[in-house]
């Protein structure tokens, strides 16, 4: 199992992709439900994302904002109550076998 990790700066960061998103003209809890930090990768995740349309462009935004963070995920997630849609994940780190979170 991996130890836990946390960097306070991806709340800033997190703040920086909201800042990003909106001058794209994305409304959160409009366009998308949230902002997540991903400290086990180093990323964040914008989940409830309405429209796979939405999610490519959303996933274009953050790959702009963060040009050294190589990992990117974009997928429909259609289960559950929260945050149901698309997601789409950006990281600077990968993920690892012997971490079952990213498993949907």
């Amino acid at each position: 199992m991996k130890a836990f990790a946390f960097y306070p700066e991806l709340f800033e960061l997190r703040t920086s992709a909201l800042d990003a998103l909106a001058d794209s003209g994305f409304a959160w809890l409009t366009d998308f439900g949230s902002v997540d930090l991903l400290h086990d990768v180093y990323g964040l995740e914008v989940c409830g994302i309405t429209d796979a349309e939405s999610a490519r462009a959303i996933e274009d935004v953050l790959r702009t904002l963060f040009p050294a963070w190589p990992y990117v995920r974009c997928y429909l997630k259609d289960f559950g109550d929260r945050d149901p849609g698309w997601k789409v994940i950006i990281a600077r780190d990968p993920e690892t076998a012997d971490d079952d979170s990213w498993k949907t």
